[in-house]
């Protein structure tokens, strides 16, 4: 059995006190550091720093960044830590055209806005301007233009607000390749009450439809199509039932 070392106390003593001290100063650094960070914080807050200096928008298309920061809010005055980003958002949201609205703060003064918006179905004809529809019905007022539209449908003769909002949900619900392949769309002139729609295709065919049930109604069009005859002109009914009814042909040609 070895016998162990005994370190007498007189020798423990000066490490024991040194250690104490390194405790202590690691301790008062501690309490520095801490106290420096809070007086900076202090300065930060009562300093022109805190406020919002810089305020981005991102993902908009159909209204400038003015308008969004408007709607927002938000000001260089507002301070950093007093943003609740999710008010922010909520006001945004109440813009027409944007779907979505994400907020960010970016220490340590900047607020940067994502949107998403609707997307833009159709075109309605007022006058000699085309006025883009989005997909909740909004129209684009500011964004008229002369030119025709490519690749998207045409609405003439919609007058009646309710009815327009209602044919854009349908159109938004209505797959892409069948939205590409309409020309223009008039409500049934014959009846204002009506619900009921003309629809005129790109391919010559004339549908007849009613809104509440257009999304899936459509869905069927292709099909029909591709069981008529080759060169068959008619229109095709798509309210009560599905069925073609081939153009009358005039006597004497």
């Amino acid at each position: 059995m070895t016998d162990k070392k005994v370190i007498p106390i007189e020798d423990r003593i000066p490490k024991l006190k040194e250690q104490r001290k390194q405790k202590s100063n690691r301790r008062f650094i501690f309490y520095i550091i801490i106290f420096f960070i809070l007086i900076l914080v202090v300065i930060y807050l009562q300093s022109p720093l805190s406020t919002v200096h810089n305020i981005e928008v991102e993902g908009q298309h159909f209204i400038d960044n003015k308008k969004i920061i408007k709607a927002s809010g938000l000001t260089t005055k507002d301070h950093y830590w007093d943003i609740n980003t999710g008010d922010v958002e909520k006001k945004i949201k109440k813009l027409p055209t944007v779907s979505s609205a994400h907020v960010t703060k970016v220490f340590p003064n900047k607020v940067t806005i994502s949107v998403n918006e609707y997307h833009r179905i159709a075109y309605l004809k007022k006058d000699d301007k085309y006025i883009p529809i989005l997909e909740n019905g909004a129209l684009l007022t500011k964004k008229n233009d002369s030119h025709l539209p490519i690749n998207a449908p045409i609405l003439i003769d919609w007058k009646n607000n309710s009815k327009l909002k209602k044919m854009a949900e349908q159109l938004s619900k209505t797959p892409s390749s069948i939205i590409s392949e309409i020309s223009e769309i008039y409500p049934d002139s014959s009846d204002s009450d009506s619900d009921s729609i003309i629809v005129y295709m790109n391919d010559g065919f004339k549908v007849l439809a009613d809104i509440s049930s257009f999304s899936e109604k459509m869905t069927e069009y292709p099909n029909l199509v591709k069981k008529l005859p080759k060169n068959a002109q008619g229109v095709i009914h798509l309210q009560v039932g599905s069925y073609f009814e081939p153009y009358k042909k005039d006597k004497g040609k």
